[in-house]
């Protein structure tokens, strides 16, 4: 990659949004492998503009620091190698991924109840809090969004028919009837106010309730013939890597949720012990190769059985 002017941001603030960034056409949600590589090789070049040795430690101590602690305009320089995310995607990815500040095990039950202590004494003061936990803020607040929030009404397990009707009425409430089965609705919805609605779930078991029963293409199910078709348009894509998949573009009408569990299912069930013989770690595009040569014997033993 090229130099980049450590000057270049305060230079061209008007032409920022010619390098991929606009607004509308940012990506979200998990970055996929090569996008962590990009970040990687991304602060890399930074360092070595500031003069600064790359080594592990010296970028989580770096991450870890407050923004008008590093050099100047450091998460924007960073950004610019990565297409299509927003400076701040990056900062937060970056310092979720890499901080030292941000201790990434999962959350035991102990975990959970120190958080709950700590919200009753400081609020919703997120940094406090993830320094007393070694977490970052923002980890803190998701996990209270998700496990604590609702607080002793939570419910877990099953969804009852009452709370189900209750999800698609406030849903509808939002996108209206014309467009709740259009593809794509899902970005329309508020997944934080339909929570709060509820009283008694997440936005995670809201969203998750919602792409099971409610959305669009949920009620497909797929078959021998359609699980060749999503092998076929995995195996024309050009990526590394199932983290750069969009699932719901794969199949008409099927939604993201449906072709991803198909694909894991399939992985499963043709791809256990491949390679284990011989010490090896199957590559994505060999992976898709084998499914492919297993799927069609493997109907075909089933007939014949």
């Amino acid at each position: 990659m090229e130099h980049v002017d450590p000057n270049f941001w305060k230079n061209n603030k008007s032409d920022s949004k010619k390098i991929g960034k606009k607004k509308n056409n940012l990506k979200k949600g998990p970055f996929s492998r090569s996008e962590q590589n990009l970040v990687d090789h991304a602060l890399k070049l930074v360092l070595q503009e500031e003069g600064i040795l790359y080594e592990i430690g010296e970028i989580r101590r770096l991450i870890s620091l407050a923004r008008k602690d590093l050099p100047k305009n450091f998460w924007k320089r960073v950004a610019i190698h990565i297409p299509l995310r927003s400076v701040e995607s990056v900062y937060d990815h970056a310092r979720r991924r890499l901080s030292s500040k941000n201790y990434k095990g999962k959350w035991s039950p102990e975990d959970i109840f120190k958080l709950k202590k700590l919200v009753s004494i400081y609020g919703r003061q997120w940094t406090k809090i993830g320094a007393n936990l070694n977490r970052l803020p923002g980890a803190c607040y998701d996990k209270w969004r998700d496990a604590l929030k609702s607080g002793e009404k939570r419910k877990k397990g099953k969804w009852v028919q009452q709370e189900r009707c209750k999800l698609l009425q406030l849903i509808i409430r939002q996108t209206g009837h014309d467009t709740i089965q259009e593809q794509g609705v899902e970005k329309m919805i508020r997944w934080t106010v339909v929570a709060e609605k509820i009283g008694t779930r997440s936005y995670l078991q809201c969203r998750n309730e919602w792409a099971r029963f409610f959305s669009p293409g949920s009620k497909v199910k797929l078959n021998f013939f359609d699980c060749l078709k999503l092998l076929e348009a995995i195996s024309l894509l050009e990526v590394a890597d199932e983290t750069e998949i969009k699932w719901g573009e794969l199949l008409e009408g099927v939604p993201a949720h449906k072709t991803y569990n198909k694909w894991r299912s399939l992985c499963r069930k043709f791809l256990k012990n491949h390679g284990e013989k011989f010490n090896l770690k199957i590559s994505f595009k060999n992976a898709v190769f084998v499914i492919k040569e297993r799927l069609p014997n493997f109907l075909f033993r089933k007939k014949a059985s």
